[in-house]
């Protein structure tokens, strides 16, 4: 495990005119009373991000963007590229925490399945189980409930250190 800094408030923004409150890349621990055990990185937002539970991906030195087939290609960020998910709304250049560890919250598009492997789509944030050709697998991350309708959602999900994997 991580070296980690116990006690922070995920949900904390820092404004991007603001001087960032941990050095980027920290890793914090959360034991939340009714999720348990909980790891962020502290990083910046490189473009907006629309809303907690999106899911992110590492471009360079600790910048998460929101993840699309563009940003997890190989020649983008690609293989190996840490993902996580947003904690806060952040705008550009803003700073938050991005969960890496633990039982979190994950946006999946419409009818995602339970336990199978989810991997990068066209909208910004959202994970879908589809298999679509020229998509990322993202590994480390299993959504715990089944989604249903018609729209994307945020999902309860099981973070292990998720990473872009390899091109479907």
């Amino acid at each position: 495990m991580a070296q980690a800094t116990i006690g922070i408030s995920a949900a904390q923004v820092t404004a991007s005119a603001g001087t960032a409150e941990f050095r980027l890349g920290t890793v914090g621990g959360y034991d939340s009373p009714t999720l348990g055990y909980q790891e962020f990185v502290y990083g910046r937002a490189s473009g907006a991000v629309t809303a907690a539970g999106y899911g992110v991906v590492e471009l360079t030195g600790f910048d998460f963007a929101l993840a699309t087939l563009t940003n997890t290609a190989p020649g983008s960020s690609g293989y190996g590229t840490r993902f996580g998910a947003a904690q806060a709304v952040l705008a550009d250049n803003e700073y938050g925490w991005f969960q890496i560890y633990g039982k979190g919250s994950v946006r999946t598009l419409a009818s995602a399945a339970k336990g199978t492997r989810l991997n990068s789509t066209a909208t910004g944030g959202a994970l879908d189980d589809d298999g679509t050709a020229g998509s990322e697998a993202i590994t480390g991350l299993v959504i715990l409930t089944a989604t249903a309708g018609a729209a994307a959602t945020n999902t309860d999900a099981m973070f292990s250190y998720p990473s872009v994997a390899e091109t479907l």
